[in-house]
């Protein structure tokens, strides 16, 4: 309710009140300075009921309306503060993962000065079928705001692609929100493929990497992450082939939405 709206009830409030609790006085302050004897033109108590009656009906009126409208912004309030969590949420977690709409080569061997982030899981990946469809609907980063910022993984796409279209497989990666992707590493082996994530700070100025290191947890705090979707273009169809960390140790196969 604005304030222009809460003003008028308030008046009316009062106006109906004060006929529920005195009709006569009212009648004496609104009516009776306009006649010339007011006691000989006064209304009959029959009169003051039917205007006690009315004013409780307009009281009552003002008072659900009233409660209507304080109901109606509650629930306003509600939707608009409780937003329903994105399918990409829902096979993921939180935060909110973002596809990193990039292309880029992946390395073959960890880079120096960057920080390797947990790689949480992977999907596979059909571009020319738009497969999972969820993917391919899940906001991207450059939406984001962050693929502008110096050093960020890889080019943006030829106009009319996407990134997810060329790729085998997305990998999700929890990253220190300090800091952004850099680097990717794809190493293939006997019946895998290991893949590890590298973060950084944005370029420096100097071209150093030390605040890279220094300002990037390997490890951070969940509440201190940002959410990313990495697609992968492997130069041979992923196959039968695990996907592995760079360590060895078997990435989850995170289950598809169900619809």
């Amino acid at each position: 309710m604005n304030t222009f709206l809460s003003s008028v009830a308030g008046v009316l409030g009062l106006f109906f009140l004060w006929g529920v609790v005195s009709p006569r006085s009212q009648w004496h302050v609104l009516v009776g300075w306009t006649r010339t004897d007011p006691r000989t033109t006064e209304p009959g108590s029959a009169a003051y009921a039917t205007s006690r009656f009315v004013s409780l009906l307009g009281l009552l009126t003002v008072l659900a309306i009233a409660v209507s409208w304080g109901a109606g912004a509650i629930a306003f309030d509600e939707d608009e503060s409780v937003r329903q969590p994105t399918v990409a949420e829902r096979v993921w977690g939180s935060p909110r993962p973002y596809v990193v709409d990039r292309v880029f080569t992946p390395l073959t061997a960890p880079p120096e000065g960057l920080v390797e982030q947990q790689v949480t899981g992977y999907q596979r990946v059909i571009g020319f079928e738009q497969s999972p469809s969820y993917l391919f609907a899940t906001g991207k980063i450059r939406a984001a705001g962050l693929a502008t910022q110096p050093g960020f993984l890889g080019v943006v796409p030829l106009p009319g692609t996407v990134a997810l279209g060329t790729a085998d497989l997305v990998v999700h990666v929890r990253g220190d929100d300090r800091c952004i992707p850099h680097q990717v590493v794809v190493t293939p082996v006997d019946g895998a493929v290991q893949v590890g994530v590298f973060f950084g700070q944005p370029n420096p100025a100097d071209g150093s990497n030390a605040e890279n290191v220094a300002d990037c947890d390997s490890a951070p705090a969940a509440s201190d992450t940002r959410g990313f979707l990495i697609p992968i273009d492997l130069v041979d169809p992923l196959g039968d082939r695990v996907v592995q960390s760079l360590a060895g140790e078997p990435l989850a196969l995170v289950p598809l939405p169900v619809r």
